[in-house]
């Protein structure tokens, strides 16, 4: 069963969405070719893969097997047009096997805060060794009103969120070529 974030960016708001936001991938082309340098990952998956921007970027930089997951059925279909596997499901529900690095970028800011957890602790379980969070940051949980909409946006400290399941926190900073998020690349303690 979908939780109301989910159906919420399955339906219009997530049509709108992917009309509004056409990214130029080229310019996460260094951002994501630093990050592939230093892990070396060889199976990347992208919860909430949208379009396929970032698979993209990281096509260019990496010879690595790429998935994604997007619940949104028009930004499915396009990442599957764009070369990849595309699955059309929500995130909660992936079909997570497992990669060297699952990332996500600009989704855990719309998972609602009782629905945060669960996700998290799958996105850490199926990582073989990194997970990269791509998101709004703050110090506390801070909903954001967006486009009118509450209960849509969440800016929290996801590093410490991530430390507290177990992960370290390598790297942090701003993630060129996103819109004013933070990075947090992590790797699962041996």
């Amino acid at each position: 069963m979908r939780t109301p974030q989910e159906e919420f960016w399955r339906g219009g708001f997530g049509d709108e969405y992917l009309k509004r936001n056409r990214v130029d991938w080229r310019a996460r082309i260094p951002f994501w070719h630093d990050i592939l340098k230093f892990t070396g990952a060889r199976s990347v998956y992208e919860v909430g893969c949208n379009a396929g921007w970032n698979l993209s970027a990281i096509r260019e930089v990496a010879r690595a097997k790429l998935y994604g997951c997007e619940i949104n059925q028009r930004a499915a279909t396009q990442a599957v047009l764009a070369g990849f596997d595309g699955v059309e499901c929500g995130a909660a529900e992936t079909r997570m096997g497992g990669a060297e690095l699952i990332f996500t970028a600009g989704v855990l800011i719309h998972v609602a805060p009782e629905a945060l957890p669960k996700l998290m602790r799958l996105i850490v379980q199926c990582s073989f060794q990194w997970v990269l969070a791509i998101e709004y940051e703050a110090d506390a949980e801070e909903m954001i009103e967006y486009r009118g909409e509450t209960d849509r946006l969440w800016k929290r400290p996801y590093g410490k969120l991530y430390e507290a399941l177990g992960l370290k926190v390598l790297h942090t900073g701003e993630a060129t070529g996103f819109d004013r998020c933070t990075y947090w690349l992590m790797e699962k303690r041996q």
